[in-house]
């Protein structure tokens, strides 16, 4: 009797052994090494350096993607995350470069998360658009904007590549679902009483 309930005690601990393995395996993050909610302490505590900015709501951390400087930056509102956002941090003088950086992370995207739900090319206005080579000319001057979005079951990502004033930006934006709406009530809210 003694020796079967033995048995069973040894099987039951290598079954909350194995349980737990499996379940430390199964962690899927939504952005990074993060989770929508985490708090700025818990998300400080998942990058391996000091955030080179920090405020109230946010965190920002210079990090490399394809071998490119970029600016990450995670957002919270009542301390907690509800959006991270990758910008190119990095510059180029000829324009047209900044198409394939576009066309990479594009790339990049597309083999993680499978083909983008929304791929566009929108010319707002088409002076330049039977010029390939003027093309970089045309983002910077917001005539032309390129967006790809993708899902996820808990995130909506949205690389985009726009321009104004003769600055252009390239970005790789996180959103939690269940998160945004909640979070951009509270930002409006926000927003009045500062107003």
């Amino acid at each position: 009797m003694k020796k079967n309930v033995f048995i069973l005690l040894i099987i039951s601990c290598i079954l909350i052994i194995f349980t737990s393995i499996l379940s430390a395996e199964e962690i899927k993050y939504d952005f990074r090494q993060t989770t929508w909610g985490m708090s700025k302490e818990q998300v400080k505590a998942t990058e391996d350096k000091k955030p080179g900015f920090e405020d109230d709501t946010a965190l920002g951390y210079d990090v490399m993607i394809s071998g490119k400087d970029f600016l990450c930056n995670y957002f919270f509102v009542e301390d907690k995350l509800y959006r991270s956002i990758y910008s190119l941090s990095g510059k180029h003088t000829n324009k047209n470069l900044y198409i394939d950086d576009y066309e990479e992370l594009k790339e990049i995207l597309t083999k993680k998360y499978d083909k983008p739900k929304i791929d566009k090319i929108d010319w707002k206005n088409d002076l330049y658009k039977d010029d390939k080579s003027d093309w970089g000319m045309a983002i910077s001057i917001g005539h032309l904007v390129y967006i790809a979005t993708w899902e996820t079951p808990t995130t909506i990502i949205s690389l985009a590549l726009y321009g104004d004033n003769y600055k252009i930006r390239l970005g790789i934006g996180y959103e939690s679902k269940k998160l945004k709406e909640w979070a951009n009530k509270i930002n409006v809210e926000k927003a009045k009483e500062d107003f």
